[in-house]
């Protein structure tokens, strides 16, 4: 099958280059050209193309864009262009995107006979160019079989979790916890450091104790410590992700938890950061 991928940022290039190495011919689309040549001078199988022509000799499009607005403008995009999705069979979607605006593009998509699949990824640029990372899907079961062999890629666990936005509802979360455990550990070593502990030790009595986590054990020894804090992930994506699990602890939640009380109604993304 060959693909089309969008969106080719510091995740997007290494999904990009996992899919072509597996031998998917896939075309590569970014809006900055450079990010385009470079995945093609790159990757195995990878091709620079025009976005119409790619898509129109492509059976699936991947996504991998700041948000899920910016896919929905995408799509709408390509279906001005009549004709364009015309061979195209899934899109999947591996933005860190919004549940509820996933099933909007779903609808939309469906009337293309198109089968769309959030497709959330943890484990991040390094994760991907080794083709370990955690895929967290959401759509139609019945055809899960026939995208897992481009997901196995770049995915070692594939979590088909539910309808569409699943994957983005569970991504949302998860990042959310990531957040919290960043911001608790940060304060801990800052105590510990005040104290006169030597940070290093200290986390190396926490990583094999009850307190342990993945940012105990990864994140601030290979990241924080040595202060490169060469993660591959912007802290503005992060507060993202954040805001979208906030926005679902208010639609779940009878009495919204946040209120703007200027406009006597829930507050925007704008005021709540």
């Amino acid at each position: 099958m060959k693909c089309t991928f969008i969106g080719l940022g510091n995740l997007g290039k290494e999904l990009c280059g996992r899919i072509g190495l597996a031998g998917f011919p896939t075309f590569a689309y970014d809006l900055n050209p450079d990010a385009s040549n470079n995945a093609a001078e790159q990757f195995k199988n990878v091709i620079l193309s025009d976005l119409m022509d790619a898509v129109k000799q492509s059976v699936v499009i991947l996504s991998c864009l700041p948000n899920s607005y910016l896919v929905r403008e995408v799509v709408d995009n390509l279906i001005s262009e009549k004709g364009s999705l015309q061979n195209i069979k899934f899109w999947i979607d591996t933005t860190s995107g919004h549940p509820g605006e996933s099933q909007k593009i779903a609808e939309i998509l469906k009337s293309e006979n198109v089968e769309f699949y959030d497709c959330a990824v943890s484990g991040g640029p390094a994760g991907a160019s080794k083709g370990i990372l955690t895929a967290m899907l959401g759509g139609e079961g019945e055809f899960v079989d026939q995208v897992k062999n481009i997901l196995s890629s770049f995915a070692k666990n594939i979590v088909h979790l539910g309808p569409c936005g699943a994957g983005h509802a569970v991504k949302a979360v998860n990042n959310s916890l990531l957040a919290a455990n960043i911001c608790t550990v940060s304060e801990s070593m800052v105590v510990l450091k005040k104290y006169g502990l030597n940070i290093e030790d200290a986390l190396k009595a926490i990583s094999t104790s009850s307190g342990r986590s993945w940012v105990t054990q990864q994140r601030f020894p290979e990241h924080v410590l040595n202060r490169k804090f060469d993660y591959g992930f912007s802290l503005g994506l992060l507060f993202k992700d954040m805001y979208t699990c906030m926005a679902m602890f208010q639609d779940s939640d009878p009495i919204p938890r946040f209120k703007d009380n200027s406009r006597n109604g829930t507050i925007s993304e704008k005021n709540f950061w």
